[in-house]
């Protein structure tokens, strides 16, 4: 049975400030009054809080209630997002909807009956955990019931009336977030569809092949193939001050995820307590129980997303008599066969039972790639070999609630550190900074235990060569040989085989540090982390030219350090500066190239090529007009940014590495990456080589093209361009494109009459600092806004603000909730 009370803000406060020793009771004694009947013991109790922007604030006594409250106030702003999840999660989706019955069977596969997945996985969490996801699960389905399934919200996130709307239970909600752990690795989309390709084992006798020599079509599929998994425009940046990079002495940090802005992957803000025993602030994931980046009275911490191996491919060798075994160390194994059913909704309504048959090896699953071309092959290869694959993250999702709550439990970076053993962290690297001045960085996430010489002696076959011209996006070993196999650290999680935490990338001090998704190396470019294998960042490893927003990154903490930003002349951070930092939307492509574009254009226009017409011409001086008023930001009022983007976009296009998402050519900088210099290097253009001439004026031309197809005006403001459609409303963004070495990077296309809804970027950011006081000062930002319903008055609040370069002092101690506090207190309760 469900209670719900309400109490009035006021009501509250002068309820706390009644409870003290003073009565007139005289020592409590009966007033001869017959005392009310005790009600019953609520199965869950939670207090319910609203600040401003729809932030809740919940609090209970237990963990059970905590995640209740959570769940609730969550769903009332987003519950579609994760009932769609969920529905997906549980491999139920072909039975509600008649699609992707696939992908249902993987889901059945991955975790078996309910009983099975509740005895292998959730029985396994600590009962702190199991009791924050069923409250959760248990929140959520309190809303479903009081809402009902006809009055849910409508529209793009809606799911009013729809059929994959049903009361679930905390195995479902379970499923899903082991879901969410997987998505760099079995659920990423080329894995995924490589195991739903494979077909079984041919019906012949497979014929003995060895590697022969690869042919350029099937090089360029293999090629292809490491394509596929290379980084979007998903990404984030960290910066974390310590005592002695802060003008205070205490640490600060700020955290700026580039997370989509709608689905799973949106974030949601929210205060979670359990006095004397939790107490953070911040963000988590659509329908996760914990805050994924926060922070506490004493300490905070963020992520970027890490570029390390997740997973391993291991080609074994097939059995020329027999297709369902293979060779491990000159005996035969045999491939295991599971069976899975899912049912799968007719038109008229009916259901039917589908069957999929999953192969595996002693690794893991068996995938075809031939669906990248069918020259690889499937079972067998070109070189009569199968592909199998061995996945780090398949039991991180068990870990990383503990781990989470461990860390918002910690008080300083010696306690986050050690909540770090767990290895929970699925795809992140780890910031932390604390009020003593302590900062933290560690490449801690699940890495598969391949050293160095494992791998350069394992990569063999087809593997090797993935391997070489996918830069180790992909990592592939001989599965044919023992000496192959994972390894294993002595402070791992038990039979993970993932390297464990003293061996990963790691600085702890009091200086600064900072990430924009390329590896550990440059971390602190004062102090390179070097000699680790390659598995624990192949993007942009060690001695690897950088991405441009990991340069900009790091020239703007140089220059705070020495006071040289124009921001202010007092050097080193506070939080001020950082936040200023943090919107200044450098166009660092722009800062270092620019100047040789307005060169070879003026040398053009002074010399025009007699096969360029008048019309080629005027395009071309306006352009570079355009570009030379620009300020090289993008700002709402930047004028000319869309005109650099294009541009900057068609060099990626024609020089942008396949994998590494840098730009590169033998002859197009005028100053070449130098390894012991990659913050500054490569820059400029050589302008005294004719064929950068002619890439220039070719890629001008295609932007002023572009844009005028789309309607775009090239001196446009950049906020009239880039923008956020919300109801009727038009919210300007600033910020653009990460590859362009915008620090504050958005992710939208070019289309009619502009750069609309992005689809990820700038999400929640965090800026954090300590002064004297017990509360934290943390000013954050929820790009686009709390709520995905069109009719929530939190739909676009934070967004507008953003727009104009404002921030919300995140209310943590009691009295700044109660200041900042919008409608009644609920107490949430359930019997």
């Amino acid at each position: 049975m469900y209670q719900r009370k309400f109490w009035p803000a006021l009501a509250i406060a002068l309820a706390l400030g009644a409870c003290s020793d003073n009565n007139d009771n005289n020592g409590g004694g009966s007033t001869g009054e017959p005392e009310p009947p005790v009600e019953p013991t609520a199965k869950y109790s939670a207090e319910l809080r609203r600040t401003e922007y729809g932030i809740p604030h919940i609090k209970a006594e237990n963990w059970g209630s905590l995640g209740y409250g959570f769940g609730y106030a969550y769903s009332q702003d987003n519950f579609c997002v994760t009932m769609r999840e969920i529905a997906q999660a549980s491999g139920r989706w072909a039975e509600l909807t008649g699609s992707n019955v696939d992908r249902d069977h993987l889901w059945r596969y991955l975790n078996g009956s309910k009983e099975e997945f509740k005895v292998n996985f959730f029985d396994s969490l600590p009962q702190r955990d199991r009791d924050l996801v069923t409250g959760f699960a248990d929140g959520m389905n309190r809303y479903l019931d009081e809402t009902g399934i006809d009055r849910l919200p409508e529209g793009e996130n809606g799911c009013r009336g729809e059929p994959w709307v049903y009361s679930f239970d905390q195995l479902d909600l379970m499923m899903y977030l082991r879901k969410i752990a997987l998505q760099a690795s079995t659920d990423q989309g080329i894995v995924r569809d490589a195991i739903l390709s494979v077909q079984g084992p041919p019906s012949m006798q497979v014929a003995a092949a060895t590697l022969r020599e690869v042919s350029p079509s099937l090089y360029q599929s293999l090629k292809t193939l490491g394509e596929n998994i290379r980084p979007s425009e998903v990404g984030s940046n960290a910066i974390v001050a310590g005592g002695d990079a802060t003008q205070s002495g205490a640490g600060l940090l700020l955290g700026n995820p580039h997370q989509p802005w709608n689905g799973s992957g949106r974030w949601y803000e929210a205060h979670l307590t359990i006095p004397g025993e939790y107490d953070v602030a911040g963000a988590s994931l659509q329908g996760l129980p914990w805050i994924g980046i926060g922070f506490t009275k004493d300490l905070a911490w963020t992520h970027t997303v890490d570029y390390a191996t997740r997973f391993t491919l291991y080609e074994v060798t097939l059995n020329p008599d027999n297709p369902m075994q293979y060779d491990y160390d000159g005996q035969w194994r045999d491939i295991e066969s599971t069976n899975v059913s899912a049912q799968e909704l007719q038109e008229d309504g009916s259901l039917v039972t589908v069957e999929r048959t999953f192969y595996s090896t002693h690794y893991g699953l068996v995938l075809d790639l031939g669906g990248v071309d069918p020259a690889i092959g499937g079972w067998p290869t070109f070189a009569g070999t199968l592909i199998t694959m061995r996945d780090a993250n398949l039991d991180t999702g068990l870990r990383s609630l503990t781990q989470f709550v461990e860390k918002a439990q910690a008080s300083d970076m010696e306690g986050y550190r050690h909540a770090l053993r767990h290895i929970g962290n699925p795809v992140f690297h780890e910031f932390a900074a604390d009020r003593h001045g302590g900062m933290y960085y560690g490449q801690i996430s699940a890495v598969p235990h391949v050293t160095q010489a494992k791998l350069d002696a394992c990569q063999t076959g087809i593997m090797g060569i993935v391997a070489t011209v996918s830069t180790n996006a992909f990592t592939g070993l001989d599965g044919s040989r023992s000496e192959c196999e994972w390894g294993e650290d002595a402070d791992a999680p038990p039979g993970t085989n993932v390297y464990g935490l003293a061996a990963h990338p790691q600085i702890l001090g009091r200086g600064v540090v900072g990430n924009s998704n390329n590896s550990y190396w440059l971390s602190d470019p004062k102090m390179p982390l070097e000699g680790f294998p390659v598995v624990f960042g192949w993007m942009g490893h060690e001695g690897n030219q950088q991405f441009m927003r990991t340069r900009i990154t790091h020239k703007m903490i140089a220059e705070r350090m020495a006071g040289t930003d124009g921001i202010s002349a007092t050097p080193l951070f506070d939080l001020e500066t950082v936040k200023t930092m943090m919107y200044l939307n450098r166009v660092h492509a722009a800062e270092i190239v620019l100047d040789d574009v307005l060169e070879i254009c003026d040398d053009f226009l002074d010399n025009p090529m007699a096969e360029f017409d008048a019309a080629t011409g005027e395009a071309l001086t306006e352009t570079c007009a355009v570009l030379e008023n620009w300020d090289r930001h993008a700002d709402v009022e930047s004028r000319g940014t869309q005109v650099f983007i294009e541009f900057w976009g068609g060099i990626r296009n024609t020089l942008g590495s396949q994998f590494q998402n840098v730009v590169v050519g033998d002859e197009f900088w005028a100053v070449d990456f130098d390894p012991t210099d990659p913050i500054n290097t490569p820059r400029g253009i050589d302008t005294g080589i004719k064929a950068n001439h002619d890439l220039v004026i070719e890629k001008l031309l295609r932007a002023h093209q572009r844009l005028t197809d789309a309607g775009v005006a090239l001196d446009a403001p950049w906020g009239e361009v880039q923008f956020l459609e919300r109801n009727d409303e038009r919210v300007p963004i600033h910020g653009g494109m990460g590859q362009a070495g915008i620090f504050g990077a958005i992710s939208s296309g070019l289309g009619e009459g502009g750069y609309r809804n992005p689809g990820s970027g700038n999400s929640y950011i965090q800026a954090v600092t300590w002064d004297g006081s017990e509360c934290p000062i943390a000013d954050t930002m929820l790009v686009h806004s709390q709520s995905v319903q069109p009719t929530s008055e939190h739909y676009a609040d934070q967004s507008r603000l953003y727009a104009r370069k404002e921030w919300v002092r995140f209310p943590f101690c009691e009295e700044e909730i109660q200041a900042a506090q919008i409608g009644e207190t609920v107490i949430l309760e359930e019997q």
